[in-house]
């Protein structure tokens, strides 16, 4: 009776079908078929004398209470043959590469019999369509089963070493949000496409995000980005402050000291002017005495010509014009040494320099003498 009620559990057995299958199969038909207190069918065909008489059968034990009430009752032999024929048809599937209808096909046996083996291959299979974030939480369920290990110690360190990978891979989805909106972002000095806000996508690790925006002030962040992780940065630009200006502080003057009054004029000395207008005086006086007696002289030589008289008439006309040629020069020179402000040097060069000039000239001979003056303006 044994063999005939347990025929399915070998046959599963057999397919490869998990642990928990067979222990789900076995359980009930144990427990449904206690061992008989009796003799075995053999031993009753035996003759009546050989019999001994039967001793009592030990009280079976109590059926431990299951876990999970619907581990409590075994599945029937449709749902068993239907979870085979599923996981079959999920590794043929996964076999030709058509991984999507190898998940369809796990997922159906581990429905019908929930066991570790269909969880890693629904993983398997959903990684390999390069469903990273789906993979990552099959692989996470599948090792959350606390019969994980049933699947061999090869499997269960693939699924951890591929969940790591994976995870690695994840990028980090980080919303960068400013008030005002409109700023640039860079990361790790490489500037993003677009003005906040803004969506990045960062691998994991630290980086380096700058946001700027004209008028305002930079704001940096040290972002540590997890595989996976998806979060918002809301940032507050703060306006920079205007330019301070420039205050212009009237500064008092100082007082500037006046101007050094102009030195006195010196006080002209007339002493130049007087001595040479007296000298000029002088010549005047000379000339005209000896102009005097030059024309006596002449008259008494009209009167009585002697040599004599000539000679006296021409010495003394010749003093005569000496004198007064003197007393002309040194007049005029007197008069602008009287007049102006300039030393006698200058007085000197401004005679020299007079639009008048005066030459005059004497002469005396034997016979006659005279004296001549010559006046250019």
């Amino acid at each position: 009776m044994y063999k005939t009620r347990n025929a399915p559990f070998f046959r599963l057995t057999a397919l490869g079908l998990s642990a928990t299958l067979v222990g789900l199969t076995f359980a009930p038909l144990a427990s449904a078929q206690p061992a008989p207190a009796g003799p075995s069918t053999t031993s009753a065909a035996k003759p009546a004398k050989e019999a001994k008489p039967a001793k009592p059968a030990p009280a079976p034990a109590p059926a431990k209470k299951p876990a999970d009430p619907a581990a409590a009752k075994a599945p029937d032999a449709k749902t068993r043959d239907n979870a085979r024929k599923a996981y079959s048809a999920g590794e043929k599937a996964f076999g030709e590469g058509k991984y999507s209808a190898a998940h369809d096909n796990f997922v159906k046996a581990d429905a019908l019999i929930p066991a570790p083996h269909a969880k890693y291959w629904i993983a398997k299979s959903i990684d390999k369509q390069d469903k990273t974030e789906d993979a990552i939480a099959a692989y996470e369920k599948f090792l959350a089963e606390p019969e994980a290990a049933k699947v061999g110690d090869e499997k269960l360190l693939d699924a951890r070493t591929r969940l790591d990978e994976l995870k690695a891979k994840l990028i980090a989805t980080i919303s960068v949000v400013t008030n005002p909106i409109g700023a640039t972002v860079t990361v790790d000095g490489t500037p993003e496409p677009g003005v906040t806000p803004l969506t990045l996508k960062l691998s994991p690790g630290l980086h380096k995000v700058s946001v700027s925006l004209a008028n305002y002030d930079n704001k940096d962040l040290d972002i540590d980005a997890k595989a996976g992780d998806k979060s918002e940065q809301k940032l507050e630009l703060v306006a920079k402050a205007p330019p301070p200006v420039a205050v212009v502080v009237p500064v008092a003057a100082e007082a500037m000291p006046p101007p050094p009054p102009p030195p006195p004029p010196e006080k002209r000395s007339m002493v130049p002017a007087y001595v040479t207008l007296g000298i000029a005086g002088a010549g005047a006086i000379v000339g005209t005495i000896f102009g005097v007696k030059a024309l006596n002289s002449k008259s008494e030589f009209n009167d009585n010509p002697t040599t004599e008289l000539a000679d006296d008439t021409e010495r003394n006309a010749l003093i005569a014009d000496m004198a007064f040629g003197v007393a002309i020069t040194l007049g005029v020179t007197g008069v602008v040494l009287l007049t102006s402000g300039d030393d006698p040097k200058e007085a000197a060069k401004a005679t020299t320099k007079s639009p008048y000039k005066l030459d005059f000239g004497g002469f005396a001979g034997k016979q006659r003498g005279g004296a001549s003056a010559r006046l250019t303006f």
